[in-house]
């Protein structure tokens, strides 16, 4: 035999196992199914830690556990058949035992290994060995949210009012003996699988209900501040508005945070319970509801509430970005408006400097040139008298001359000044 010769996906083995991660177990009528349905903590590693303290509890007791696609594990107690299934964030474990089985939580299934989770939800499915339900399990049920259905094209019947027993089981009633054994396995994993899907769609909407004052306290402080935008007078008010924005920005990222995963993943297992329900494929039977109406009353609503605050806070997160951007220009226009201002100033500031530099070089002109008609006066005193000249006209001939030697001295020093910098 050769070696095949293509080089396998890292992933091949992972995909392949997917198709058997929920094998259907194969069970005899007059059997009593219960499933217990488990949040474990969110915390990152939470999902190992109880899928090692599982495979603790079964090595400590001796049990053979099969591992079916590595998330649905199974082993075999006295009186029970057990599975543990593991979720991305959940886990359930079900266990299969005769009809007289009168323990709702036995100690030899592994509730020991379940220290960090917690209870979410419990079912109990009575599968009897006949084609319809006998009268006698209705009187126990609430007329009020009795459901009663056919499935599988009138071959079977189920019956349940989603009220929990004293022990927190919500029970099914379920009649299959017209059904193979294939088929039997597969109603009932689809009965489970309403019950826990249902009761993960529903995780989310005691957390919108929370959360829904917080929100709308952010719309209702936006508002406010909207509003008052066109009020705003200063570069401070402006600022704390702004200040008050980011704040709100904050609030709403927080709600965000608590609420996006928990809606999308309530979409997801809304999607999953509708599709449960279709392949149940039932009538109703003109004695309560039917799975899929009781059900779809509750669930629906709860979805459609999820999807609305979904829009709202993305609307709320357009306003704020669109107020936030608002105030930036504002801010960035009293900026301009305050930049032009010191640059008039600053302008209107050099221009008198200019003239009180012109005018003190002015100043200065004329009194270097008093000073040197004095010192020629005194200079020229001896030689003038000696000559005969008259000392008064010839200063004042030379004055005219001193006044613009000075001028462009100083004109030139000036410019060389200029040229040295």
């Amino acid at each position: 035999m050769c070696a095949f010769p293509l080089t396998e996906h890292p992933y091949r083995d992972a995909v392949l196992a997917e198709l058997h991660a929920r094998p259907v177990e194969l069970v005899e009528t007059n059997m009593r199914v219960r499933r217990l349905v488990l949040a474990v903590p969110t915390r990152s590693g939470a999902m190992r830690a109880a899928i090692a303290r599982f495979e603790d509890f079964a090595a400590a007791n001796g049990y053979a556990v099969s591992n079916e696609g590595g998330r649905q594990f199974q082993f075999q107690t006295a009186e029970r058949l057990v599975s543990w299934e593991f979720h991305t964030e959940f886990i359930t474990l079900t266990w299969y035992s005769p009809l007289t089985d009168a323990e709702n939580l036995p100690g030899d299934i592994g509730l020991d290994a379940l220290d960090e989770a917690e209870l979410l939800g419990a079912m109990r499915v009575d599968m009897i060995d006949e084609p319809e339900l006998p009268e006698r399990v209705f009187p126990s049920f609430n007329p009020t949210s009795l459901c009663f259905v056919a499935v599988e094209f009138g071959n079977a019947q189920i019956a349940a009012d989603f009220v929990p027993d004293d022990d927190k089981f919500i029970r099914f009633e379920f009649a299959a003996a017209k059904l193979s054994p294939l088929r039997r396995a597969i109603t009932l994993r689809r009965i489970l699988e309403v019950e826990t899907y249902r009761t993960m769609a529903l995780l989310a909407l005691p957390l919108a209900r929370q959360t829904a004052p917080a929100l709308r306290a952010v719309e209702m402080e936006l508002t406010d501040v909207v509003e008052d935008l066109s009020g705003l007078d200063t570069i401070d008010a402006v600022q704390e508005r702004l200040k008050k924005l980011h704040d709100l920005s904050v609030r709403s990222g927080q709600i965000s945070e608590q609420l996006n995963y928990r809606f999308a993943a309530s979409y997801a297992y809304g999607a999953i319970l509708k599709r449960r329900l279709e392949k149940l494929r039932e009538t109703t039977m003109g004695q309560g509801s039917s799975l899929s109406s009781f059900i779809g009353n509750r669930v629906e609503p709860a979805l459609a509430t999820f999807e609305a605050m979904d829009k709202r806070l993305s609307v709320l997160s357009q306003k704020l970005e669109r107020a936030i951007e608002l105030l930036n220009v504002r801010i960035s226009l009293d900026m301009q408006i305050q930049n032009k201002a010191v640059l008039d100033t600053i302008a209107e500031t050099a221009k008198s400097q200019f003239r009180l530099q012109h005018a003190v070089e002015g100043l200065s002109t004329i009194a270097i040139t008093y000073y040197l008609i004095g010192i020629l006066g005194y200079a020229l005193a001896a030689p003038l008298e000696a000559t005969g000249w008259n000392k008064t006209l010839v200063i004042s001939i030379l004055s005219p001359l001193a006044l613009l030697m000075v001028f462009f001295g100083l004109r030139a020093l000036r410019r060389g000044m200029s040229k040295g910098k």
